[in-house]
């Protein structure tokens, strides 16, 4: 069971999956209409309230949940059915969990169907990527698999066309890239980025156009402007 303080995470989580929340604690002395809001939802979704003197002042709130479960390939290819125009994101050896919470904040946002990492060399749902990523990491499947290779060889066999982000002169602009079909993202790690095994498998290398005073985006940033950019394509 986790806890959190978060007020983001606990609205979140009490508007989108109140069956994970097992009960939550609120100071009844607090004044703060966002607290009041909080205590009619829970109620409203009837969920256990417990009355709590707080010793650290600071908080006047506290939701204790089930954590989600990272999901299998199985799990995966039940997703692939869904829907046409899916998006699935591969991280590549991706290992800050600030950068992996915040990706997945932005995965949920972005309309991304599943995140897939590797099982070894890989940061997974650690205590503090569920904090980074504010409930996203309760919501969005997180899916671990044996090898990203052979996840995108799956996915190209169902009519995915896969992208691998790297910021080289001969990648293509992603304002010039049709992302309308089936996605298959490849964002590679902070410091090595994607793997030569990886690269080969990939369609088509995009990059984000920046400055030439910086040299790169981090991971994290550079998955939303990715992600929004399909998501602009598809909505005009």
């Amino acid at each position: 069971m986790f806890e959190t303080s978060d007020l983001n995470t606990i609205k979140t989580l009490l508007i989108n999956k109140p069956e994970s929340v097992v009960f939550l604690e609120v100071d009844d002395n607090s004044i703060s209409k966002r607290f009041k809001d909080i205590k009619e939802l829970a109620l409203e979704k009837k969920i256990k309230i417990e009355i709590k003197k707080f010793k650290n002042p600071k908080i006047k709130i506290n939701l204790f949940f089930k954590p989600s479960e990272p999901k299998n390939i199985e799990f995966l290819e039940k997703i692939l059915e869904t829907k046409e125009d899916i998006i699935i994101l591969l991280l590549d050896h991706i290992t800050d969990p600030n950068n992996l919470g915040s990706i997945l904040r932005t995965s949920l946002g972005g309309l991304v169907d599943a995140v897939v990492v590797p099982k070894s060399r890989a940061c997974h749902l650690t205590k503090s990527v569920r904090e980074v990523s504010k409930g996203s990491s309760e919501l969005i499947p997180f899916v671990i698999v044996p090898n990203l290779k052979r996840i995108t060889e799956m996915l190209k066999l169902r009519g995915f066309l896969i992208y691998g982000a790297e910021g080289s002169k001969k990648s293509k602009s992603i304002y010039d890239t049709d992302f309308s079909k089936k996605v298959g993202l490849i964002i590679g790690s902070e410091n090595t980025g994607i793997q030569e095994t990886l690269k080969s498998k990939c369609d088509k290398m995009i990059k984000i156009p920046i400055s030439d005073k910086l040299e790169s985006l981090n991971a994290a940033i550079a998955t939303s402007v990715i992600v929004f950019e399909i998501n602009r394509q598809r909505t005009n």
